[in-house]
């Protein structure tokens, strides 16, 4: 068949030989009509009738009929072919609108209609991270997924985004003061290279004492207030942040957005890279990680806390500018720097029978020079003594009255020793609570009768561990929180926690500037805390020590140490330098991120006044 013109204008028949082309039917209202026309019979067979009378009387009902059958189909326009005597149709290709069409249907339908026609998303199968190289299985795609967002978490907290520019990290640990374990810890962490003589050109320096010339070399930093900068919708401000696994670590702020995160669909339920991080938070600092990026364990001015005398004085200030009495939290004390300070001492006590302990002012721990005196004549026989340091200044000595009534265990004296951690990270410094810790118990039975011997008065394992009777009542003279709690039961247990932790907190305060006052980078460091309990049950703050000791004396700490030195590590250390892309379960080095430390204090939600009094904004 030939086509000779556009099918729109013309509709085309085939005989034989030749091709006739006939035009369409356009249909109008005629007045007057001649010759021949079809009538369409309504069974639609399309018979062709001669009509002898050409009338428009006769015709119009015909004509009327045809016009109603083609407006009834609208933009049809049926065309048709004379064949013989008979006229047929031809069928015509209709194309549908390309504009939407809503048929009228009932509520019900029409949205069981709807919701067909919206293509649902794929169902988010475990992957987060493809790639050949990553292991498929949902169990590693979850594992790992989980520990790149706490990293992330951490270090949103401190305002930052780590970006590593190295494969492996080095670190020298001091081999004082359990050293091995700490080394032990950090090369399960197959990222890290523990180097022994190299102090200056390693990321990582762990000591027993706090290294100036390390600290010296790192940057200094302000504290910028990021939190303000964090979108949170006032929707969730009353959501039960305690629920999350990372509550505890971190600001409320930052767990009321956790919440919202992990709500999102698929991979958007997990912080994973930089561009979720903004949007997370407005103000993130970028931090590569290079060879040179250094941490240390210790921080500046942190005799403000482990020193005896500033402790003392620096709780003072802070409790006499908040319209507290120090001497609720700690036992009397009295300050000894020189003679005008011993006289006032005597004055004051001049005819009171009361025991005395004395301890140096500066720097000690374990139990190093304290004495125990039966009088005040006997202190001030003591104090009138020469005592210099080795460089030729002269000691100075906290004088404390002893707590004659103390709670026994088994009628020996113990102390409660906790743990809090400070960290100055990107100009952001953080206190935190560690949540566990022990009781140490004395060897002999505890009477006033014999204030020489330290066996019955002093607790220090540096000092219990000559006793003959050592590990003979309790195994390494130590006693679990738990078995604690079950001695003096539950609910008393509770109030001496609140108790102690609120003095920790308290003291973060009280050196709120002090501590760390240039923001080094990255430093931090553990304290050791002593509490003593009396037998009214008031808690006493007898002293705050750095580098606390870290040795595993007897089965319960043979597994508290190692799970206190891993949680300080995957809080501090495994943020900042986290392991390079790994793609084998075999990489991971802990089954879990749970970790007993808990954030109390925030220097960004504090503020001074005019007074310098600390006001405390809610973490």
């Amino acid at each position: 068949m030939r086509k000779t013109h556009s099918p729109q204008g013309f509709q085309y028949f085939m005989k034989r030989r030749y091709e006739q082309r006939f035009p369409k039917f356009k249909f109008q209202e005629p007045g007057e009509t001649y010759g021949l026309m079809p009538i369409i019979t309504p069974n639609q067979n399309h018979r062709t009738e001669i009509i002898q009378n050409n009338s428009s009387e006769q015709l119009y009902p015909h004509f009327k009929q045809r016009i109603t059958n083609s407006q009834s189909k609208e933009k049809c326009d049926d065309s048709c072919i004379l064949i013989g005597n008979t006229l047929k149709s031809l069928e015509r290709r209709v194309l549908k609108p390309r504009i939407s069409y809503q048929p009228e249907i009932s509520p019900n339908k029409q949205v069981k209609l709807r919701s067909k026609s919206i293509k649902k998303q794929p169902k988010f199968d475990g992957i987060y991270y493809e790639g050949q190289k990553f292991c498929q299985e949902q169990d590693f795609q979850e594992k790992y997924a989980n520990m790149r967002q706490y990293y992330n978490y951490i270090n949103i907290s401190n305002g930052l985004f780590i970006k590593p520019t190295v494969n492996y990290y080095k670190a020298n640990i001091s081999k004082s003061n359990n050293g091995y374990l700490v080394k032990s810890l950090l090369k399960q962490r197959w990222w890290w290279l523990v180097v022994d003589n190299d102090k200056e050109n390693v990321n990582f320096l762990w000591e027993s004492t706090r290294n100036d010339n390390f600290i010296f070399t790192m940057p200094c930093l302000e504290q910028l207030d990021q939190y303000d900068n964090f979108n949170i919708q006032q929707d969730y401000l009353d959501v039960q942040i305690n629920s999350h696994p990372y509550a505890k670590l971190l600001p409320k702020n930052i767990v009321i957005q956790m919440n919202i995160q992990e709500k999102q669909i698929g991979k958007l339920n997990k912080l994973l890279n930089y561009e979720q991080c903004l949007q997370f938070c407005n103000n993130i600092r970028i931090f590569e990680i290079t060879s040179t990026t250094k941490i240390h364990n210790h921080i500046q001015n942190n005799t403000h806390l482990g020193s005896k005398k500033n402790l003392f004085l620096n709780l003072k200030k802070y409790y006499e500018l908040n319209s507290l009495n120090v001497f609720e939290f700690l036992p009397l004390t009295y300050h000894i720097k020189n003679k005008f300070d011993l006289e006032n001492y005597l004055i004051q006590n001049l005819d009171t029978q009361k025991i005395w302990i004395v301890k140096p002012g500066e720097l000690t721990n374990r139990g190093h020079g304290i004495q125990i005196y039966q009088s005040v004549n006997e202190v001030n026989i003591f104090l009138k003594g020469n005592h210099q340091h080795k460089n030729g200044q002269s000691k100075t000595f906290i004088v404390q009255q002893y707590i004659t009534n103390p709670l026994l265990y088994n009628q020996r004296k113990f102390d409660i020793r906790c743990f809090i951690l400070f960290t100055g990270i990107n100009g952001q410094q953080k206190g935190y609570w560690y949540q566990d810790g022990y009781i140490r118990t004395s060897s002999k039975e505890f009477n006033l009768n014999n204030l020489s011997n330290k066996m019955i008065h002093l607790t220090n394992d540096a000092v219990q561990k000559y006793s003959e009777d050592y590990g003979k009542f309790e195994k390494g003279n130590k006693v679990s929180f738990e078995e604690f709690k079950k001695y003096i039961t539950p609910e008393k247990f509770i109030s001496i926690y609140q108790k102690m932790k609120q003095i920790a907190l308290d003291q973060f305060k009280a050196v709120a500037e002090l501590l760390d006052p240039l923001k080094r980078e990255n430093t931090f460091e553990l304290f050791g805390l002593d509490f003593m309990i009396d037998d009214t049950y008031n808690t006493w703050l007898i002293e705050t020590n750095t580098n606390p000791c870290l040795e595993q004396t007897g089965p319960l700490l043979t597994g508290f140490m190692p799970q206190l030195i891993d949680n300080l590590l995957k809080l501090v250390i495994d943020p900042l330098y986290p392991p390079p892309q790994f793609y084998s379960p075999k990489k991971f080095v802990y089954e879990s991120l749970d970790n007993k430390f808990e954030l109390i204090y925030d220097s960004s939600k504090l503020k001074l006044n005019r007074k310098n009094v600390v006001i405390d904004n809610e973490l």
